[in-house]
């Protein structure tokens, strides 16, 4: 019978396993698996002969998936030369031939696997046996302990062999999504988690400004939409059975519907919740009700027999969580990156997984421990991670998974029950810096149209910074686009408001952040200076006219989520030669601090967004201003000067509509109204910011248009 010899494959101090498409280096396993194994044996397999990217393309990817070939083939590359510390510039192993494609260089041999070692081992000692004349002289007494030896070893392989098949059957499997297939082609801007039945795909979709529920075949095709009734339904569940939709309308504490599948009306859930979902495994919901404590509860849908089942930390924000298949665990994300798991009723809690780099978000435990999904941000792209961890492994903490590796932006995915599908909302972001011409309300390019915003000028008008989207970088140029020059770059989080010092040299910035921080940084260039930082988190620097005071707005870190108006807030005012802060008197419950160019009034908004407030350094008094009769709730924000002081610009983030009061005092003025318009927030795009404005040198108004396109996609996984 013939024999396996070629299992694996010997290179320098490497082998590669290509059964189970693993590499060792001197014994040891290496954390390498998907494409980059894939295209290693694919050169081992051609090597010494060039493999050009057509054929890695056909070989890796079926004609019909959909896949950025060039950045996937590269990123595989690139990880297998880090894991083989392989120099591109003087290849040892991996040879690149510029646009023709790659060759393994390395000397290469075969090694047999312990099985054909064995059978040849047992050949030749079966021709020894029949050769030999001594082994026909042995003594009678000889005989059974020979036999009780072969027996044991017989019986010792049959237990190897055993303990092989059981730990390939039981061992933990590596995730790996092998195709991505785009399901809709709309053209819209979709947002919310997506639910599955199995059969189609449940998202929102917006369209002239208003929010539809929408359904796609899990194969693909068009895109059809369910009449709710409801004004604005945002996705938030689907029922354990499929047969369910729950939706919410309205800001959070929201109102929350039922909607039966595939038609019908959808009912009210009693009450308002900051949060709601099935709990799997009942007839239940659970939730958690608006209160400082993150409770979580279940109950009946006519929300009779409630019960409490835990109270979620915050240390201080718990950022995400997901209740298991079966009803009986949670998991939950916090702060400093780490995913806990426990029982429903907060017992038995224990880590999941060592920290990310960021704290994680968009859990989904739909195919339960074979594949928890979840969502890590870095550097302006977000991918798939999943960790997947089977019972029998006990106390041992799984080791994160990553799925996708750009350069599509994927978010709120959902899996097939299986494990072998996930479902995902795919997104290329990109802005237009635009300016409006009022009288037309026509949007021409500002700055070639690049995609970027929040800009401020240096005061001569020559210069311009800017924060890229969605990189969130930040850059100075002059104000025809050119000497452009980068000034921040990752690990930095994005940037948020840069401001000219008055004499051009210096830009203060805030990195926005799990503790916000403020940064001075050289219009230059070099590294930028860090400020101010600490347990009262500061955001929104701006300079006094002559240079000397930066003002600023701040928070206590043990903020609120849920109740934002119980946290506290406050204007304060640094001296840049001493260093010390002071508090401006009356700015309690106030953030947002904008310095007026002439340098007698400070404007700023109150922690609820509802007031607008002006302070006179001369009579040392704050005043409130009016605002226009806003929809409910009434938020207004991003509050600008004009260039000579004499009006105050705010918007109204409720429906994108920009006023102007004339300083010290006047009526709101309506300048433009851009519902409808979808705009972003530079860099901060992911998270559903809309409606940046800013003022040109001649105070026409600035907005960054949102030019991205998402789609749902479906993400074909194996397990190896």
């Amino acid at each position: 019978m013939p024999v396996e010899t070629s299992r694996r494959i010997r290179f320098g101090p490497f082998e590669l396993d290509t059964s189970s498409g693993e590499l060792f280096k001197l014994g040891q396993k290496l954390n390498l698996h998907g494409q980059p194994i894939e295209v290693l044996s694919i050169l081992l397999e051609r090597h010494g002969e060039v493999v050009t990217r057509e054929e890695f393309c056909k070989r890796l990817w079926a004609e019909d998936t959909f896949v950025d070939f060039e950045h996937s083939l590269n990123t595989a590359i690139k990880k297998l030369r880090q894991a083989l510390d392989d120099d591109p510039d003087k290849p040892r192993y991996i040879e690149t031939l510029p646009k023709k494609g790659y060759r393994f260089i390395a000397q290469v041999e075969t090694v047999p696997n312990a099985a054909a070692a064995g059978a040849e081992l047992g050949n030749s000692a079966g021709e020894a046996s029949v050769a030999s004349p001594p082994a026909l002289l042995q003594t009678e007494s000889e005989q059974p302990e020979s036999r009780r030896w072969i027996w044991a070893v017989a019986a010792l392989a049959v237990l190897l062999v055993a303990a092989a098949v059981a730990y390939q059957l039981l061992r933990p499997r590596v995730p790996v999504v092998t195709a991505i297939r785009q399901l809709t082609h709309t053209g819209r801007k979709k947002n919310s988690p997506l639910a599955t039945d199995g059969a189609r795909v449940y998202f929102n979709e917006l369209n002239a400004g208003k929010v539809r529920l929408a359904q796609v075949s899990t194969a693909g095709g068009e895109v059809s939409y369910l009449d709710t009734q409801l004004d604005n339904p945002f996705l938030m569940d689907i029922s354990p059975d499929g047969s369910e939709l729950m939706l919410a309308t309205g800001a959070a504490p929201a109102q929350v519907w039922i909607l039966p599948l595939p038609a019908g009306a959808p009912r009210r859930i009693p009450g308002e919740y900051f949060w709601a979902g099935f709990l799997p495994g009942s007839s239940q919901i659970v939730y958690l009700p608006p209160s400082e404590v993150l409770h979580m509860f279940a109950s009946d849908v006519d929300s009779g027999n409630a019960r409490a089942l835990l109270q979620l930390p915050r240390d201080p924000v718990t950022f995400d969580w997901s209740v298991s298949p079966d009803g009986g665990r949670i998991r939950y994300v916090t702060s400093d990156g780490k995913v806990w798991e426990s029982r429903i009723d907060g017992t038995q809690k224990h880590l999941l997984s060592q920290a990310f780099p960021k704290p994680p978000y968009g859990s989904n435990w739909r195919a339960g421990d074979k594949l928890f999904l979840l969502v890590c941000h870095k550097e302006s792209q977000a991918d798939l991670w999943a960790i997947s961890s089977p019972r029998w492994l006990g106390s041992r903490v799984p080791q994160p998974v990553q799925l996708t590796f750009g350069p599509t932006f994927f978010e709120n995915p959902t899996a097939s029950t299986d494990g072998k599908r996930i479902y995902a909302m795919g997104e290329v972001l990109r802005g237009e810096l635009s300016t409006l011409d009022i009288h037309s309300g026509m949007f021409r390019k500002y700055l070639g149209g690049m995609s970027a915003g929040s800009t401020d000028f240096s005061r001569d008008g020559q210069w311009v910074a800017y924060v890229t989207d969605p990189q969130g970088n930040l850059w100075r140029s002059r104000q025809d686009g050119s000497e452009r020059l980068q000034l921040t770059f990752p690990p930095m989080s994005a940037v948020l408001n840069p401001k000219w010092s008055p004499d051009g040299r210096l830009i203060a910035f805030m990195e926005w952040n799990l503790q916000r921080k403020i940064y001075l940084v050289s219009a230059d260039g070099g590294a930028p200076m860090l400020l101010l930082s600490g347990d009262f988190e500061p955001a929104d620097p701006g300079w006094s006219p002559d240079g000397k005071f930066l003002v600023y707005g701040g928070e206590n870190r043990g903020m609120s989520l849920i109740n934002p108006t119980q946290t506290r807030t406050e204007i304060r005012i640094l001296d840049l030669s001493t260093k010390q802060s002071k508090t401006v008197p009356g700015s309690q419950g106030m953030f947002s601090p904008r310095w007026s160019p002439d340098g007698h009034y400070l404007a700023a908004l109150s922690d609820d967004n509802k007031q607008l407030f002006l302070y006179s350094f001369e009579k040392q008094h704050w005043q409130e201003l009016p605002l226009p009769k806003l929809p409910k709730p009434a938020l207004a924000g991003q509050p600008y000067w004009s260039h000579d002081s004499q009006y105050l610009y705010f918007s109204s983030a409720v429906d994108n509509i920009v006023y102007k009061l004339s300083i010290p005092g006047g009526k709101p003025e309506l300048v433009v109204s851009l519902a409808g318009t979808d705009t972003g927030w530079p860099g901060m795009q992911p998270w559903g910011w809309a409606g940046w404005f800013g003022l040109t040198p001649d105070d026409h108004i600035l907005v960054m248009l949102d030019r991205s396109v998402d789609e749902v996609y479906a993400l074909d996984v194996e397990y190896r």
